[in-house]
């Protein structure tokens, strides 16, 4: 009888969990010298056997069914198989002889066997599976209610020692792209390329593109909130915007307070109301003339008929302004307010700037190894020239 190795671990278990491929390989082949076992070919793969489709196990199948082999060995059933589609196809073959042993490490399974031995195991190996995948989603599910993030961070935030942590290079630009897209004015693509032009880019290097943007855009895991399989859940993350912000660019995105671009610009349109009947004043420009007029939103209103020069209007509202008196506690107010505001502003662009810079030496760094490398290899390769 002539055999082959099937050896398999799960591409998400480590070498502790399983039998290495290795250990599995290199037990059969002392096994096969011991018992003068003819082995002609080793498959193996790393992949998990939950569900049919592994490449190398349908290749080791059209292996037997081809007539090239007639016996398996391999460390334990479940290594075979997890599944009931695969179970069902080595069953079939074992007990038509297509497949005459299954040898592992317990015990062997042939033809004339009770099929219910191989059934018990098969079966153990797809509960066990199944099993496991309650008892991972369940996993989730508590560490997601305790307020946990259970999988990689988003853009603009970091894993560390088992916890999510703010990413001070990159949350900046997070924030920056959620302020910029709530203004109206600017579409997503714009910001990724304003972004790009920051300094914000991949570990790689490589531009977040205006798919990555608007995702980052829908995510309320930056305001403090985790949403998975339609839940939502109070994360105890750092938030790196406020609901508020998150909200109001959510109203943008769904167009419920996207600002149009402006063909032109008129310094009075939206301030001005008609007089008669409350509605807004509109603008148009004839002649190289901005004038003002009434929307006319009742249908019942003829001053929309009439037409206010701009320049008339600059005069009435620069007399109206000499009789308007402010607080000047309202005035330091607003002045301190602006301040910060610009002081912000100012931060982000040096934060920026600084993020480039550092990227630019770290570049101009790599490049003098590069060429300090090849310089050297260079003369090594001179001098051996020379004593040959």
């Amino acid at each position: 009888m002539q055999y082959i190795i099937y050896a398999r671990k799960s591409s998400e278990s480590s070498e502790r969990q399983i039998q290495s491929i290795d250990d599995q390989v290199n037990f059969f082949k002392k096994l096969a010298k011991e018992k003068d076992l003819d082995i002609i070919e080793i498959f193996s793969e790393s992949k998990s056997a939950k569900a049919p489709g592994r490449p190398i196990f349908n290749k080791m199948i059209d292996f037997i069914e081809t007539g090239k082999a007639q016996g398996i060995l391999c460390w334990k059933l479940d290594r075979l198989t997890r599944n009931p589609v695969d179970e069902g196809k080595l069953k079939w073959m074992l007990q038509n002889k297509i497949i005459k042993q299954i040898k592992t490490v317990d015990r062997d399974f042939n033809p004339e066997d009770n099929v219910v031995f191989a059934s018990i195991e098969f079966g153990m190996a797809n509960q066990y599976i199944r099993d496991l995948s309650k008892n991972v989603k369940r996993g989730i599910k508590s560490k997601l209610e305790k307020g946990v993030w259970p999988n990689y961070a988003p853009i603009g935030y970091l894993n560390k020692d088992k916890k999510i942590i703010v990413d001070k290079e990159k949350s900046k630009y997070i924030r920056r792209a959620f302020e910029l897209y709530i203004k109206g004015n600017i579409s997503i693509k714009e910001i990724a390329n304003t972004l790009f032009e920051e300094g914000f880019r991949s570990k790689a290097g490589y531009k977040y593109h205006k798919s990555k943007i608007h995702k980052i855009l829908r995510n309320p895991f930056y305001y403090g909130v985790m949403f998975v399989q339609e839940e939502y859940y109070a994360g105890t993350h750092q938030p790196i915007i406020s609901k508020r912000l998150f909200d109001e660019t959510q109203r943008v995105l769904t167009g419920k307070n996207r600002t149009k671009r402006k063909k032109h610009s008129f310094a009075f349109r939206g301030f001005l109301y008609c007089e008669e009947c409350g509605c807004l004043l509109t603008a148009t420009t004839k002649k190289g003339y901005n004038y003002y007029y009434c929307t006319n939103g009742k249908g019942d209103c003829e001053e929309h008929k009439r037409y206010l020069r701009e320049e008339k209007v600059e005069n009435i509202l620069a007399d109206s302004l000499d009789e308007l008196k402010i607080n000047p506690e309202m005035i330091e107010i607003i002045y301190q307010s602006a301040k910060e505001k610009k002081d912000l502003k100012k931060d982000y662009r040096q934060e920026a700037l600084n993020t480039l810079e550092n990227k630019l030496n770290l570049v101009a760094t790599k490049q003098e190894r590069l060429l300090e490398g090849v310089l050297l290899g260079t003369y090594f390769q001179r001098s051996l020239q020379a004593k040959n």
